[in-house]
């Protein structure tokens, strides 16, 4: 099927800003399971997002308990370009990538909790968001874990 594209057809505004929809603030409940699937805790998180300039964005993230570590006051300054980003500090190193206008993949190398995380950020509304995790250990699985967020505070 070939379809025909006008210059009159509209298809909605051409300003996608890449990551604005994670800025705000948000709420959610982080739900950890092992490598076979079995429900093992469940933690609160809290989530502050927002721009510094252009191209950086703050996230500020308060992990209740950070399954094996404890409470985690983690604060990440993360670069934008195009739809890559990436940022670094003594607890995390991020990577991420911009798959569709509310689908983001993220890899990050935690400190914290000595494995490799692979999140996929899906935007299920613009205020709530739901995050697949599958954390990595000297190559298998450590854990999945499953994050959803509401925001609670719009930019």
């Amino acid at each position: 099927m070939k379809f025909d594209m006008d210059s009159n057809q509209n298809y909605g505004p051409a300003n996608h800003v890449p990551y604005q929809c994670f800025m705000g603030r948000w709420e959610g409940l982080c739900k950890t399971f092992d490598a076979k699937g079995n429900f093992i805790e469940a933690s609160a998180v809290h989530m502050n997002v927002y721009w510094i300039d252009e191209k950086t964005w703050h996230l500020h993230e308060y992990f209740e308990n950070l399954y094996e570590f404890g409470p985690a006051d983690i604060h990440s300054d993360i670069t934008v370009e195009g739809k890559y980003c990436h940022g670094a500090n003594e607890a995390v190193t991020i990577e991420g990538t911009e798959i569709t206008p509310f689908n983001y993949v993220f890899t990050i190398v935690s400190q914290l909790s000595g494995t490799t995380v692979y999140n996929n950020h899906y935007f299920i509304d613009p205020n709530n968001r739901r995050i697949i995790t599958h954390k990595v250990r000297d190559g298998k699985t450590h854990i999945f874990q499953i994050q959803d967020f509401v925001r609670i505070v719009q930019p």
